[in-house]
């Protein structure tokens, strides 16, 4: 016989008593919920340990899972691969891989779903900021730090570097630089 465990996790974004309700009108005994606090999983690590194949358990939401889209993944991954146990996602208009013919098969689709969406925000995020530099430098934005001045002694220093009279650590400290500045400087003079 499967079991049906619920999983809730104090959040800014879901009251505890709100999720555990949600449960109960899943039909969650209360014994079978599973709580954690905010940055806890002491209680997610102790359901996983109970679970056997054929077990459901039931979410609010996917956030409770993780704050990252990976740590999300990883543990969905856990429990529908590892576990092999079903998951009902109560936010998510998917369908609930406890009720489908293939429960497996809905884990995967669910996690190929998340795998597309995540990328897409992704590609979006750099076309947008791609977009928003090019605009940027359009205007006439320049980007990084501002490039220094080449100094009236610099003239002197380098000839002084060119003839060995100075090292490049001696020469770029005399012209409080670094030493890269200072062979990009002798670099661009030489062109």
């Amino acid at each position: 016989m499967s079991n049906v465990y619920g999983y809730v996790k104090d959040s800014d974004n879901q009251s505890v008593d709100t999720q555990i309700q949600a449960m109960r009108d899943y039909g969650v005994e209360n014994s079978c919920i599973y709580k954690d606090e905010r940055n806890d999983f002491s209680a997610w690590q102790l359901l996983l340990g109970k679970v056997r194949p054929g077990d459901t358990v039931v979410l609010k939401s996917l956030d409770q899972l993780g704050d990252s889209y990976e740590a999300i993944i990883g543990e969905w991954e856990k429990l529908t691969k590892e576990h092999d146990a079903a998951a009902v996602v109560l936010d998510m208009p998917l369908p609930d891989t406890a009720k489908a013919l293939s429960g497996q098969f809905v884990s995967e689709l669910v996690l190929d779903v998340l795998n597309y969406v995540e990328q897409n925000r992704k590609v979006l995020r750099r076309r947008k900021q791609k977009a928003a530099i090019r605009a940027a430098q359009e205007k006439g934005v320049k980007f990084g730090s501002p490039s220094k001045i080449i100094p009236e002694e610099f003239e002197k220093v380098k000839a002084e570097y060119e003839r060995g009279d100075l090292t490049v650590t001696a020469a770029a400290k005399q012209l409080d630089i670094s030493r890269a500045t200072f062979r990009r400087w002798v670099k661009k003079e030489g062109m």
